[in-house]
Parts: structure tokens; C-alpha cells; sequence
């Protein structure tokens, strides 16, 4: 089942929740038999708490330590005078770095060399079979363009987008091993996107793309490969928009989440030390 949406607001939630029972609990117990549970025991039963009840509001199991360490991670930095404004900057990078968690339930993963070795492989020889995607299809029906005068607007070489492209890692070494094909990242986290530009800027690959926003607001007609590795909660939508939208014969691929009801067509195991699956379905 997908994951609920803005996690953010249900980590702070599920820490002011248990942080008001627990802190209540002892302001009570103070003021009846005038006992004083330390502070720092407190703020760790807190931070169990926020851990479970987090886990009741739908959080993903890598909330948990953060959720347990929080609270006293925040009373331990209090004595040393921390300047306000580096609590500021942190947070404010940790909003342009995780902007898709808070948003979307979708955190920063990155693929790892040996899954991008796999991608590589995976990779067909030549573009697409030449059938034109359902969204184009539309377009040219509106437009009165032929499928041949589109189709002569695209150069030949298989097209590949990767969905939440983070710094950029898979399409730059795709890039590479491929210089035949042609690249496209996408991501709408601003500072992984920044970092993946600057990275792409000094790689000086020409076959390479990346773009900046929600791969929604793209389209994904024109590839012959899509790649993500997002999370439970976006699939069943891109997997309704893959469907809609990509040409026939091309390949949906996703890194570790399948789509409930729609079971993979192949599916590649990676040999590393999360034990990578690629889920294929062939459109």
C-alpha cells in the first residue's frame, strides 16, 4: 500500500504528540508525589514514542532513527551556544536536499555502480521500433503532423530518462558507456539537481540532459528506457502514466518498489550489499 504523503508533517506531528503525553506525564508526576524524572530520559522515551506512533502515521522504516535520536539530539547542542542562524542554514539545506521527501513521500536514493552496470546492460542495442508514443500520437492528430516528420526531428539512438535523477550518477555513466544513446535526468530537488549540473558541466557530455521539476510535467513518450528509484507512494501513478503515454515495446524499469496489482514482466537481482532488485515491465 503506498505510503501516506508529507512525512515531514507526520514525523513533527508523532514528536509533538508523544513529546506532550510524556512531558505532561512528568509534570504531573512532579507536581503529585514530587518526583523529577531526569531530562535526558525523558527526551529518550520521547523519542521512542515519536518512533512508534510514527510508524503508525505510515512512515517509512528510516524515520525511526532519526525519530529516536531527535530529541536529545536537540538538548545535547543546546548547551554548547549553537548561533541560531546554523540551525538556519541546516535546515535549510536539509529542505533543498530531502524537498521530495517532504513533499512526496520520495527520499534521496542513489544507485549504486553495480546498478548502474545492470541498467547499462539492460540497455537495447538500437532506439525504440519506431512506433510512435501515445501522447505524440495525440499531438499529431491536432497538430496534422505525420508520424515521419516527427519522428525525422529525433536523431537515432535509444532514449533513456532517469525519474528523480539525484546528482546525476546513472546518466552520466550510462552517458558514457553508451555514447550512441541519449540521456535525460530529471529531478525537482534543488540542490541535488544543482549538484547533478555542476557534475554534468565538468563531464562535458553532449548526450546528456538534465531538467529541472516533477517528471509528471515532462512526459515520458519520447524514451525507449525510464529508470526510477522513488519510493512505494509514486509508482502506481507512474506506472498508470508509463501505460499511458510510452511507446510500445519500451521498458519501465524500478529500482527496489514494484507496483501492487501489476506484477513485474523480469526481474534483476543485483549482487551488492542491499541486495538491489529491478523490477522490468515491458509496455
Amino acid at each position: 500500500m503506498p505510503r501516506p504523503r508529507w512525512p515531514l508533517l507526520r514525523a513533527l506531528a508523532a514528536q509533538l504528540a508523544t513529546g506532550a503525553v510524556i512531558f505532561g506525564s512528568a509534570f504531573g508526576l512532579a507536581a503529585g508525589t514530587g518526583i523529577r524524572p531526569p531530562l535526558m530520559a525523558l527526551l529518550a522515551l520521547q523519542g521512542i514514542g515519536a518512533a512508534v506512533l510514527g510508524t503508525r502515521f505510515g512512515l517509512a522504516q528510516w524515520w525511526i532513527p532519526i525519530q529516536l535520536v531527535l530529541p536529545s539530539a536537540l538538548a545535547l547542542a543546546w548547551p554548547w551556544q549553537v548561533p541560531e542562524w546554523i540551525f538556519l542554514v541546516l535546515f535549510v539545506l536539509l529542505v533543498l536536499v530531502f524537498w521530495n521527501s517532504a513533499r512526496g513521500g520520495v527520499p534521496l536514493y542513489l544507485s549504486n555502480p553495480r546498478t548502474r552496470a545492470a541498467l547499462a546492460a539492460l540497455l537495447p542495442q538500437e532506439a525504440g521500433n519506431g512506433e510512435t508514443s501515445k501522447r505524440t500520437k495525440q499531438e499529431e492528430a491536432g497538430s496534422g503532423k505525420t508520424a515521419t516528420e516527427s519522428k525525422n526531428k529525433n536523431k537515432p539512438g535509444v532514449r533513456f530518462a532517469d525519474l528523480g535523477c539525484g546528482l546525476g550518477g546513472p546518466v552520466l555513466d550510462l552517458a558514457r558507456r553508451r555514447p550512441d544513446g541519449h540521456f535525460t535526468g530529471i529531478e525537482s530537488a534543488p540542490l541535488p539537481f544543482a549538484l547533478a549540473w555542476l557534475r554534468l558541466r565538468f563531464a562535458g557530455l553532449a548526450n546528456v540532459k538534465l531538467l529541472f521539476g516533477n517528471y509528471r510535467s515532462h512526459g515520458l513518450g519520447e524514451y525507449d528506457v525510464v529508470y526510477a528509484f522513488l519510493s512505494p507512494v509514486p509508482m502506481p501513478d507512474l506506472f498508470d502514466q508509463a501505460k499511458q503515454e510510452m511507446k510500445s515495446g519500451s521498458l519501465l524499469i524500478s529500482n527496489t518498489f514494484d507496483v501492487p496489482g501489476h506484477p513485474a514482466d523480469e526481474t534483476v537481482e543485483i549482487a551488492d550489499r542491499r541486495q538491489t532488485s529491478l523490477y522490468l515491465w515491458r509496455l
